[in-house]
């Protein structure tokens, strides 16, 4: 049997299904590249999960369990955040969407029927 599709993940066999695999291998993959220092660039090594130490400017700090994020994908993760004068719009686009249901469900709001009470007095 070849493991080449499942890489790392190989060691299994046929136990824990293919999806788990695949994910397995996937993580392994990223782990075993050499991570980098967010400090200094120097390399980094996994002292236990998501404590790191780097070897060049001797910095201990937490970061992912598996590995590390790259300068790339932090400043991609920044620049998908969302900024705070977004947040603000669409909250207020929120708030004058629920005031608008309201007002439609008023104005279209039937009157309802209600019983006659008939008040009896006992003599």
């Amino acid at each position: 049997m070849s493991n080449k599709s499942q890489g790392s993940a190989g060691r299994f066999g046929v136990r824990y299904g293919q999806s788990a695999k695949k994910r397995t291998s996937d993580i392994e993959a990223r782990q075993k590249k050499r991570q980098q220092c967010i400090f200094c660039n120097g390399r980094a090594k996994r002292i236990s999960k998501g404590i790191w130490l780097c070897k060049k400017c001797g910095k201990k700090f937490a970061g992912h369990a598996y590995f590390l994020e790259t300068k790339t994908e932090l400043t991609q993760a920044q620049e998908n955040e969302v900024k705070p004068e977004s947040r603000e719009k669409a909250k207020i686009l929120k708030k004058e969407k629920t005031t608008a249901n309201i007002e439609t469900a008023q104005k279209t709001k039937k009157p309802r029927k209600t019983k006659a009470k008939t008040t009896e007095k006992t003599e």
